[in-house]
């Protein structure tokens, strides 16, 4: 064994070692542009404004090689959103089976920014949206592999724009997204209001998320969701989400991922089901080819626990009968099947091979 000195000894020479420059081993004289080969721009000039602007395109993985068609995420302030999208899809594939969009993003690239102009309602708001209606979108249609279903995503002006066309042009989009309105979100009840003083219905998922330091935007979006959910709207469903311990730019991207995750992730609702039926669920597993691993059903609490040997427990939360989730992976699908009178359990994850778990007592 090496002795506490020689172990100190080694260790000092090799933090030395890490913090040494290695100069030697960069082979370019000049930093390299970083590209993304999935994302491209075009120049674009709105006749409707009189102004150009720059169209950002993010294509969803597999674009080249199908010939599927893509929803649509349409995004203000392309100039910095697209990246943060872009790595929530990246993030969120992950845990969740996913529906992958095309993005597209309206900026101004290295031109003036004049989102305060464009995108606030009260001024050049309902140009800007002539000019998505009008010519982004068709654009995009001629251009590219979509389908009939557009979401719009927008934050601080952005969620005031997203606001306005929510209520203001209702269908144009099925999808609307509010990030940390401005005005605190004072407008959004009273916008609310205004569309059902004349319409009994709303066809849209809505998402409307801010960082939990925006107190007064924070509690208007949560009576803004209260006011959305007592028109019993049959078409309409909204979520919200209050990002813990952000303010305003510090939400940005959780708001985005939430926004992304209620619209594109596979999530499951619990199913209540009585512990007596849970009951026959519990026990012990086995696979066929593995006698190593240990694997327990038990109940605790109402609730259904697995462990896998030593490892902590996981819940199985079920979403339908004989089907459960995982929150910690909303990937796996697991459900329980009978053959022969024994019972058996299927792990199963999206273009994968199922894994099956036999009930051994």
């Amino acid at each position: 064994m090496l002795s506490t000195s020689l172990k100190l000894s080694m260790g000092t020479l090799i933090m030395v070692l890490l913090l040494q420059p290695c100069y030697c081993q960069v082979k370019s004289t000049s930093p390299n542009p970083f590209t993304d080969k999935d994302m491209v721009s075009w120049d674009y000039s709105s006749k409707v404004i009189g102004e150009d602007y720059t169209i950002y395109v993010h294509f969803p993985p597999g674009y080249d090689t199908t010939k599927t068609k893509y929803p649509v995420l349409y995004m203000t302030d392309g100039d910095w959103n697209m990246t943060v999208a872009m790595n929530c899809f990246n993030m969120l594939r992950q845990d969740y089976e996913t529906t992958e969009a095309l993005i597209i993003g309206i900026g101004y690239g290295s031109r003036p920014n004049k989102r305060n102009r464009d995108l606030d309602p009260k001024t050049g708001g309902p140009n800007f949206l002539s000019f998505i209606e009008q010519e982004v979108i068709p654009f995009v249609q001629s251009k590219y592999r979509v389908n009939d279903n557009k979401a719009l995503y927008g934050y601080s002006f952005g969620g005031m724009f997203t606001t306005m066309v929510l209520f203001q042009h209702p269908g144009l989009f099925n999808m609307v997204f509010i990030g940390a309105p401005g005005n605190n979100g004072r407008e959004l009840i009273p916008s609310a209001q205004k569309y059902f003083a004349s319409n009994k219905d709303l066809n849209c998922k809505v998402f409307a998320g801010v960082g939990s330091y925006e107190h007064e935007t924070a509690q208007n979006i949560e009576l803004f969701k209260s006011f959305m959910e007592k028109q019993n709207c049959k078409s309409l469903e909204i979520a919200t989400a209050i990002t813990p311990n952000a303010g305003h730019g510090a939400a940005l991207a959780q708001v985005m991922q939430n926004a992304i995750a209620f619209a594109y992730c596979k999530k499951h609702k619990v199913t209540p089901i009585p512990a007596k039926e849970l009951e026959q669920y519990t026990g012990d597993y086995a696979m066929t080819d593995n006698a190593r691993d240990k694997f327990k059903l038990y109940l605790e609490g109402n609730k259904l626990y697995f462990k896998q040997n030593d490892e902590l427990p996981i819940e199985f939360a079920p979403y339908a009968k004989d089907s459960f989730f995982m929150q910690e992976n909303e990937r796996a699908d697991i459900t329980f099947k009978t053959a022969g009178g024994k019972m058996y359990m299927l792990f199963s994850f999206p273009n994968e091979k199922p894994t099956r778990l036999d009930k051994t007592k």
